[in-house]
């Protein structure tokens, strides 16, 4: 029996440390403020000069958010990071609500991903 408890509590503390290790390689978070909201950044126009994201925030939950913050990393073509960057939605994101808008990046953009950095959830 004690070799068994001892088992769990070993799987529990490596199932831990590994969730842990995992959400900080991928930069994710599974904090309350993020857990609800879903972005994408996959809509890109290449002009000129510039490049130019649209980011959207989606919100899964049925509270609303204020404040949303969004980082956005540029790639060019080989996977070389031109460029971070942080936008903020001020507006008050309603419970199933969908808000997006325009970012400008270098002209050498050729992809892009973003991640919720924060937000204030409103109950």
């Amino acid at each position: 029996m004690k070799a068994l408890i001892r088992l769990i509590v070993v799987v529990v503390i490596l199932g831990g440390a590994a969730l842990y290790f995992y959400t900080q390689y991928n930069h994710s978070s599974f904090t309350p403020q993020t857990v609800d909201l879903a972005v994408d950044c996959s809509d890109m126009d290449n002009i000129l000069v510039t490049s130019t994201v649209n980011v959207s925030v989606q919100n899964l939950s049925t509270r609303s958010h204020n404040d949303i913050s969004v980082k956005i990393r540029a790639y060019d073509e080989s996977g070389k990071l031109l460029k971070e960057k942080f936008t903020t939605f001020s507006r008050t994101l309603p419970a199933k609500g969908f808000f997006d808008k325009p970012v400008t990046l270098p002209a050498e953009t050729k992809r892009c991903d973003c991640k919720i950095v924060s937000s204030h959830p409103v109950n």
